[in-house]
């Protein structure tokens, strides 16, 4: 019993040992822990577990490289797409560059076809003109020559009702009255027989192109299927007698008083702007453009009237038509000579004096000076023009310029008037109404014929003679308006056959009222409004009277 206590004592008195591992996989003695389980594993299977590590190193590293010669085979091949990228880049380019040149042909080709087609259509224009306008001077020629004898026939009517009544009286005023126009119809009967004439003579080529002419029409165009529709709309339209009688009845509606523009001067011509766009008045009323004007400049108005001072001064007067708005044009001109006439084509003044016209801007810059050097063509007394040419008068010749080109283009001498004085002028229906103070008459000239068709008054107009006409201008009805400047009047008639239609002012007499005037001169017609507007310019009272359609 004794030794057992013994032994007991001496097992719980000792320190306890140090456990041993055990390889996972086996029960030997572990020694080493394995890199992939983390695991204490014996010796032998330790090595299996590193040799593994070494296969997976091995596969890594063949997959290294395999990613390697990728990763280089994928920068030659970029390289290579790269190159071909710029190949095609430039390919493209070379394309585009090929497009711009193809586009650029057939935009030359383009523009050489336009230009010759507007060649062609210049040609057929100019043909056109030629063609009718010397068709239209005949026809004006007939109708004169119609009229007179209507006249005459008329004449010897009243003769033989005078004879049958013995009014010796009546018979008197016939005959001096008949004897007075005698100049006049054998005038109207040679100029006819000259028409005649020369329109025999081109009838024969007319023929020739108009016959070319259609047979160009029917190879572009071909044959309208439409003709029975053009007849059928023919059939309902008004007739000509009809269109006449509407359009004589609008002309006759007389102008009336409107309003009056005091100014500081007397106005001598008158010209109407109707666009004024890009100018203005600056802080000290003149006009300038609107790029070179302050903050406080103000629009010129739309549309305006632009007046010479009979004074001359250094500036031409714009107005708008009410007269709220007075500003100053000082155009670059010699203001030592006269003006003698002023014309306006959008936004290019065209002042004429004696020796040339003075083309300008609105704000008065010169634009180009025209002087038509023409042998026997004397110092220049009125201008007027139409959307192509500019007109200036001398004598009894009218010389033309192109407003394109400046270069004068004809000139038109009126053989049959060697002693005229023509003065400003005004264009209607492809003529020229132009004054003449010598004759006391307003001609009327076919542009393209250069032909003297008409003189006005005629037998027929209720007029003997304009009182000494100084201007002219046309409104959009066909009514010609006449200043006279010893008849303190201005007349209007129609513009094609010279017929008088009513008068403002009192023919004769002197006047300060308003519808009255003294010594008349410039007029023009305002358009762009409700209705149209004559403005008369005239010394007596230093002002503008407006007159207003109805």
């Amino acid at each position: 019993m004794s030794r057992k206590s013994s032994s007991d004592s001496s097992s719980s008195d000792a320190p306890p040992a140090t456990p041993i591992s055990l390889c996972l996989i086996c029960d030997q003695a572990a020694v080493g822990v394995a890199p992939f389980s983390r695991c204490h594993m014996c010796s032998q299977h330790l090595s299996v577990d590193v040799a593994n590590l070494f296969k997976l190193k091995e596969e890594v590293d063949e997959m290294l490289r395999a990613y390697s010669q990728e990763s280089q085979d994928s920068q030659e091949s970029q390289g290579a797409a790269g190159a071909a990228g710029r190949a095609a880049v430039l390919r493209h380019r070379q394309d585009a560059e090929s497009l711009r040149r193809l586009a650029l042909d057939i935009q030359q080709q383009l523009q050489e076809v336009n230009h010759k087609f507007d060649l062609v259509q210049q040609h057929i224009d100019s043909f056109r003109s030629r063609v009718t306008g010397q068709l239209s001077g005949v026809l004006e020629a007939v109708r004169v020559c119609e009229r007179d004898l209507e006249d005459v026939s008329s004449y010897k009517q009243e003769v033989a009702t005078a004879e049958a009544a013995g009014d010796m009286a009546e018979l008197l005023r016939l005959v001096q009255s008949m004897h007075e126009s005698l100049g006049d119809l054998e005038a109207d009967f040679e100029r006819s027989e000259r028409l005649l004439r020369d329109q025999s003579d081109n009838e024969e080529l007319q023929l020739r192109l108009l016959g070319q002419l259609e047979r160009l029409v029917g190879i572009c165009a071909g044959r309208s299927e439409d003709q029975g529709d053009w007849l059928r709309d023919a059939s309902v339209t008004a007739t000509s007698e009809e269109i006449d009688a509407a359009k004589k009845k609008r002309m006759l509606e007389p102008m009336v008083f409107s309003h009056a523009v005091k100014l500081d001067g007397n106005v001598e011509w008158l010209v109407v702007c109707s666009d004024t766009s890009g100018f203005v008045g600056d802080r000290s009323g003149l006009v300038v453009t609107a790029d070179s004007a302050g903050d406080d400049s103000k629009a010129l108005p739309q549309p305006c009237i632009i007046a010479s001072l009979y004074s001359n001064r250094d500036c031409l007067l714009v107005l708008s038509v009410d007269g709220s708005q007075k500003l100053r044009c000082h155009c670059d001109i010699d203001w030592n000579e006269s003006i003698c006439g002023l014309h306006c084509d959008r936004q290019l003044l065209f002042i004429a004096q004696p020796d040339a016209v003075t083309v300008t801007d609105l704000s008065g810059r010169k634009v180009r000076r025209v002087r038509p050097h023409i042998k026997g063509f004397g110092d220049i007394w009125g201008i007027g023009g139409n959307t192509a040419s500019v007109f200036v008068s001398s004598g009894n010749k009218i010389a033309a310029f192109s407003k394109a080109t400046w270069q004068m283009e004809t000139v038109i001498t009126l053989s049959q008037l060697p002693h005229a004085n023509l003065g400003n002028l005004a264009t209607h229906d492809n003529c020229i109404l132009v004054t003449d103070r010598v004759q006391n008459k307003v001609h009327r000239v076919r542009i393209d014929t250069q032909q003297l068709v008409a003189s006005f008054p005629t037998q027929r107009s209720g007029l003997q003679k304009f009182a000494y006409p100084i201007d002219v201008a046309v409104d959009s009805r066909g009514r010609l308006f006449v200043s006279e400047w010893l008849g303190h009047s201005v007349r209007a008639v129609a513009a094609d056959d010279g017929s008088l239609l009513w008068t403002l002012g009192t023919p004769g007499e002197r006047g300060s009222g308003d519808g009255r005037f003294v010594c008349p001169r410039g007029l023009a017609v305002v358009t762009g409004g409700p209705h149209e507007q004559l403005v008369v310019a005239y010394r007596g009272n230093r002002r503008l009277q407006v007159f207003s359609a109805s």
